[in-house]
């Protein structure tokens, strides 16, 4: 019996041996590409009416992931770019030209941030912008060709009336650019009354109608005779 014990752990050592002896380890090298969406394209998105934290932005910073396929870098390497000027549709005061990232030491994931600009009318921003991945520093390669590309769409668009606005006679007719500049003069984007009574709200209207007669060099929009003042559509 003690013959059998003694000899059962090398049984199993060899096992163990023979079993890492299998694994095979990859030596391939790395792959630095843009992370595809749901529909297998690197997109990103950005509505200057809806996405901003104050919705007064002219300029916002859109983060745009890239995917490292291969060991963990030990260093931090950098990425170079380009803009596609044949698929891109913005203007160049429309943005600010990415040249290069630090992809860091460590990271699978990391990000390269384009800074893109809103044209000073208000809903007039609808435009693309496409990025090129056109190479890594050191033995990093940039793979696979359909993933090194990155679609920007950049909009000042309000797509929808709110609910709510067909629940109070307060803001006059609805109008886009109305919706747009009372978001401007809130702050921020306004999907519900919830933080308003109906009294309230009255005298938020009638603040928002005398920041538009003070704010008319800055803000001057008409109704759509295009002869209104806008502030003149929101009722006493």
């Amino acid at each position: 019996m003690k013959r059998i014990l003694y000899i059962l752990p090398f049984i199993l050592l060899a096992a163990v041996s023979c079993k890492e002896d299998e694994l095979e380890v990859y030596n391939g090298p790395d792959y630095v590409h843009f992370t595809p969406g749901v529909n297998d394209r690197a997109e990103a998105i950005y509505n200057f009416a809806t996405d901003g934290v104050t919705t007064r932005e002219e300029t916002a910073k859109i983060p745009v992931e890239l995917r490292l396929w291969g060991y963990l870098p030990k260093a931090d390497f950098l990425c170079h770019y380009s803009v596609n000027k044949e698929k891109t549709t913005a203007v160049a005061s429309d943005y600010q030209e990415p040249s290069t990232s630090v992809f860091r030491k460590g990271y699978h994931v990391d990000t390269l941030w384009v800074s893109v600009n809103r044209k000073k009318e208000l809903l007039a921003t609808d435009y693309k912008l496409v990025v090129n991945l056109d190479s890594a520093e050191g033995e990093h390669l940039t793979q696979p060709a359909k993933y090194l590309s990155v679609t920007i769409h950049v909009q000042d668009m309000i797509h929808n009336e709110p609910v709510w606005w067909g629940t109070t006679q307060d803001m006059g007719k609805y109008s886009p650019i109305k919706y747009r500049l009372f978001n401007i003069y809130l702050g921020k984007m306004l999907r519900n009354l919830n933080e308003y009574t109906n009294i309230t709200f009255k005298q938020e209207a009638l603040a928002f109608k005398a920041w538009l007669k003070t704010n008319w060099e800055t803000y001057k929009y008409y109704d759509e005779d295009g002869t209104t003042p806008l502030y003149d559509t929101i009722p006493d």
